[in-house]
């Protein structure tokens, strides 16, 4: 997602999401990718990020970085051919990250994305067949998400993803939850209401955040609010542009106002 942490210009922003710093020749790799995301490069910031792991494949900040890079390039291009090896990456050089640093809020909430957006797409390309690594993979990128937000409650990203677990849950085929409740241990208290509760706050801590305006109004829309949704929609629009995702985001903003208006 665009999400996070996001009342200061991206060049300046990411060197905050992680302590210390790596240095030397991954420092430079960190410099790069950072820069290269802030011009809206992110195929060549995640190049970037994979030298610098090269040199040191155990730091936490080039492993969050990278996961959020490949995490965001599948959201760029969504429906795109072969975007499962980068889910899988994503997912992957995030669990290392929160190994790496546990106390981090940061690394949790990228796995908790990268979870979120491998399990729908897997929702989208196997549907039934992949229901239980879905909810596996829910239920972990649930108690990340928790995680991130007991560490830094401040920090949009979480509620975000909070917001989007909510409405996925609340608005599946209601097969899909009677098979969860028969064979799969249960289904999550999950509602609309919830979602709107989660992304307003993200609202709030940033409203600058693109990501948050977007998926506020697709919450309202789908409860019925109508004009609630178009404000958030034309919010989405006047957000500024932080990184690619952004644009690609004002992008579907102006498509779904235009289907609202």
């Amino acid at each position: 997602m665009g999400a996070g942490a996001r009342t200061l210009a991206l060049g300046s922003l990411l060197p905050l999401w992680f302590p210390g710093s790596a240095g030397g020749q991954p420092g430079a790799a960190l410099a790069r990718g950072d820069s290269l995301l802030a011009a809206l490069e992110t195929t060549r910031a995640i190049e970037a990020y994979r030298e610098g792991l090269a040199e040191s494949p155990d730091d936490p900040v080039l492993l969050g970085r990278a996961a959020r890079a490949l995490s965001n390039r599948t959201a760029e291009t969504p429906g795109g051919e072969g975007d499962e090896p980068l889910h899988m990456a994503a997912v992957e050089l995030a669990r290392r990250a929160v190994a790496a640093a546990p106390d981090v809020a940061r690394t949790h909430t990228t796995l908790a994305t990268a979870l979120g957006r491998y399990g729908r797409w897997l929702a989208h390309e196997c549907r039934i067949r992949c229901a239980g690594r879905i909810v596996d993979m829910g239920k972990e990128g649930y108690r990340a998400t928790r995680r991130a937000i007991e560490l830094d409650s401040y920090d949009p990203a979480p509620f975000i993803v909070l917001g989007l677990y909510h409405r996925d849950l609340s608005t599946v085929p209601l097969v899909v939850k009677v098979i969860a409740r028969t064979f799969l241990g249960g289904y999550p208290p999950v509602s609309l209401d919830a979602s709107a509760r989660n992304l307003e706050r993200a609202v709030r801590l940033d409203p600058g955040d693109v990501t948050a305006h977007l998926e506020l109004a697709r919450t309202y829309a789908e409860m019925g609010r109508r004009e609630d949704a178009r404000a958030q929609l034309r919010a989405a629009l006047a957000a500024p542009i932080r990184e690619r995702l952004d644009v690609v985001e004002k992008e579907e903003a102006r498509r779904l106002l235009g289907q609202l208006e």
